[in-house]
């Protein structure tokens, strides 16, 4: 059973990973479009097993570096 933590960091984890998959769209080239999904996936389901909160937000917060780093760069390739 989830306690309420739990479950707010579960929608953010998901809310992240769907932000992911959303800016992927904006990338051009298919092939490129294609590793960069496969890569989110890969990072995303390793640590689903993840149960530690403070980890969780560790990975949460590397996640938003991450996603501010491949925005910059899909905004760079148009």
């Amino acid at each position: 059973m989830m306690d309420f933590r739990q479950f707010i960091q579960r929608g953010k984890v998901i809310s992240m990973y769907r932000k992911f998959m959303r800016l992927t769209k904006r990338i051009a080239d298919k092939q490129t479009r294609l590793e960069t999904r496969q890569w989110i996936k890969e990072d995303f389901h390793r640590h689903a097993g993840q149960e530690d909160p403070a980890r969780i937000d560790v990975l949460l917060a590397q996640a938003n570096r991450h996603y501010k780093e491949l925005e910059s760069g899909v905004f760079s390739m148009l």
